[in-house]
């Protein structure tokens, strides 16, 4: 078997820490921040287009700060994680619902002014795959050209039939295209989330899915597990038994499997999705774990004697 590739460091798959280290020279940390309270599928009152999944926070992590300044969020949210870890370099996180569903005018003044900010050496930007204007693509190019600058696309799926199942309201064409536009005409940095355990998920989708990525412009890959929370669409799918989430150790293997066939030069965000908000989890409980669930698939890849890459590394000799 080939051997574990270095940047690895002690891990078996391509952590997102080691990538910000070996491009920026030292550890960095993200400071997320809950500016946006914009979607397109949040556009209107037709409940049926809101994404299945996603509850009235969107995907923020500190909701209960959002009433604050950007500014606010900035120095709040980066002390805590500079006390917390030591941290000198940071990037701000533009985290919850669609942080490019603006005018451009007001994006490039709200990016600016996160950059301006003591010891901020980027900014990641969350957004879907459809909300990528021209306008917007001008300012992306610049910001580029001035410091790191990453983009993480909502993809979820490369399916369309498990797309309309989220409710996602784009395709997956829609996706790579996405993709392609960013790195032809921006040269970000791209990122994109992916959700396990949809109906009708496959074995051959997850390594179609993985080979998919590896032929694609993308950077780093955000891995979460499909889970219930209250207030949603697929709350209603769950409580009527027509839903049921991935236990932790199907879930585990799945992602293990993935990772097998996805180039080892892609740094991984994240094994598994988090819930910050316990009140809000309905299932599965292990989703409220931060530590035990990515700590189970590293131990099980140990025990495998598997990698990240482990199956297509021919694919990039």
């Amino acid at each position: 078997m080939s051997e574990i590739p270095e940047h690895f460091g002690e891990h078996r798959h391509y952590p997102i820490s080691r990538f910000y280290k070996q491009r920026m020279g030292e550890k960095i940390y993200k400071v997320s921040v809950s500016i946006s309270e914009k979607c397109p599928n949040r556009s209107n009152d037709d409940d049926s287009r809101v994404c299945i999944f996603c509850d009235e926070w969107g995907s923020a992590a500190y909701h209960l700060e959002r009433d604050k300044s950007l500014i606010e969020q900035i120095k709040v949210n980066q002390e805590k994680i500079r006390k917390r870890y030591r941290a000198n370099k940071f990037l701000v996180y533009f985290q919850s619902y669609t942080n490019t569903f603006d005018k451009a005018v007001t994006l490039e003044h709200r990016f600016n002014s996160a950059l301006e900010q003591k010891d901020i050496v980027g900014l990641v930007l969350g957004t879907r795959p459809d909300c990528l204007p021209s306008r917007l693509i001008k300012v992306l190019k610049n910001l580029e050209q001035k410091t790191f600058i990453q983009v993480e696309l909502g993809v979820q799926s490369f399916d369309d039939q498990q797309l309309r199942f989220l409710s996602r309201g784009h395709t997956a064409q829609c996706s790579v295209d996405a993709v392609k536009k960013l790195h032809e005409q921006t040269g970000v940095d791209i990122g994109i989330h992916l959700m396990f355990g949809l109906p009708g998920e496959t074995d051959m989708q997850l390594i179609k899915t993985a080979e998919q990525i590896n032929r694609l412009p993308i950077n780093n890959v955000k891995l979460h597990n499909l889970h219930v929370l209250k207030n949603t669409p697929l709350e209603k799918l769950y409580r009527k038994g027509e839903f049921s989430p991935t236990e932790l150790e199907e879930y585990s293997r799945r992602v293990i499997l993935f990772l097998r066939h996805l180039s080892p030069e892609i740094a991984i965000q994240r094994l598994t999705a988090v819930a910050s908000r316990w009140d809000e989890l309905v299932a599965p409980i292990w989703t409220r774990e931060k530590r035990r669930p990515a700590q189970l698939i590293e131990n099980l890849m140990k025990e495998q004697n598997v990698f990240q890459g482990d199956l297509c590394l021919s694919n990039f000799s």
